[in-house]
């Protein structure tokens, strides 16, 4: 079995290194020659994951029909913002293998459409024709690559297309370190792991400001209500809102220090730096800073409050103070809790 990943960020290398568990060869795609060459010469991807080691039978290239060729299957591990344009290139490419699966480990919603990535992909498919015979899913879940190529026990869920069956899928991707559990909710698990992002940011300005673990809870749980309030309307289950995609992945991401929408979120209440000149120096894509814009658009399109998400967006948009956003937050209308 050949797996192509799409991508050559911390997330796809520690990915790619799972796969080697029961594939045989994986090749990574990127565009960055530096690190296509680290990989192949080194085995390492220093910018990413330190002096992790990848597998021999991992390697790079900046050729993505080479990375397609002859691949089971394709893992698009790329930017939210950048997930159509590696769809629209993989889509069109002559080297991509009939039946080959398209599975998007990306995490958020594509800002100028509102649109679900499982989306995105779908209609880059279909606008060459081939959308028939490339199923569409996501893997998606709490899965900081730190601990994913550490071979630290993680769970996640797959979910796509309900004309293909991916319990086969589920056994190949699952390893020993690495479970796969399956969900028909696409429209749920993408929403829940993309919102958490949103939730991540809140708790690490919380964090910035000196707020202790109350502060988190309250967010976290504040949060999931909006998750379930803005999920619903998407057209997403509840209960997929409290499995690995939904609370699971808010509870890792609000608590880590891999976490890089926290630290994002952190740094931004401390220093005299605006949120843009933050995410300037970042190396990593923050996803939430995205999402909140998009989440955003999407209450105000369909009427759904969300009020943590609102503040995130007026600090990192609006030069909000991130301490008048909390205080704002703590003097809203009271009300029942399941409101």
């Amino acid at each position: 079995m050949k797996a192509a990943i799409l991508g050559t960020g911390s997330w796809a290398s520690a990915f790619g290194k799972h796969l080697t568990h029961k594939w045989e060869r994986v090749v990574l795609w990127g565009i960055e020659a530096a690190q296509i060459d680290s990989i192949n010469k080194t085995g390492t991807n220093p910018a990413f994951l330190g002096d992790i080691t990848l597998p021999p039978n991992v390697r790079a290239t900046l050729d993505l029909d080479d990375a397609l060729h002859r691949a089971d299957a394709v893992f698009v591990v790329v930017p939210s913002q950048a997930v159509r344009a590696v769809a629209k290139q993989a889509a069109a490419s002559a080297a991509l293998k009939p039946g080959a699966p398209l599975i998007s480990l990306a995490k958020g919603f594509e800002v100028s459409t509102l649109k679900r990535l499982s989306e995105v992909i779908t209609e880059e498919l279909e606008a060459v024709g081939r959308l028939a015979d490339h199923p569409v899913a996501v893997l998606l879940g709490p899965s900081h690559a730190e601990e994913v190529a550490r071979e630290q026990p993680t769970a996640v869920v797959l979910s796509g297309c309900a004309k293909t069956d991916w319990s086969r899928w589920q056994g190949l991707i699952s390893g020993p370190f690495f479970r796969v559990y399956t969900n028909d909710d696409t429209a749920g698990v993408e929403i829940a792991s993309g919102f958490k992002n949103i939730i991540a940011l809140a708790v690490g300005m919380a964090d910035g400001l000196g707020a202790g673990d109350n502060t988190r809870g309250t967010l976290m749980t504040r949060g999931m209500s909006e998750l379930a309030r803005l999920g619903s309307v998407l057209g997403g289950r509840t209960d997929t809102f409290f499995g690995l995609a939904g609370i699971g992945d808010m509870i890792t991401t609000c608590i880590s220090r891999h976490s890089r929408n926290r630290n994002f979120g952190e740094a931004v209440t401390r220093g005299d730096r605006s949120p843009q000149q933050v995410l300037a120096d970042s190396v990593q894509v923050v996803e939430g800073v995205h999402m909140a814009q998009a989440a955003l658009k999407l209450s105000e399109k369909f009427g759904v409050e969300l009020p943590i998400t609102k503040q995130v967006h007026d600090v990192l948009f609006s030069g909000k103070p991130p301490r008048q956003a909390m205080r704002e937050l703590m003097e809203r209308e009271l009300r029942t809790e399941l409101d």
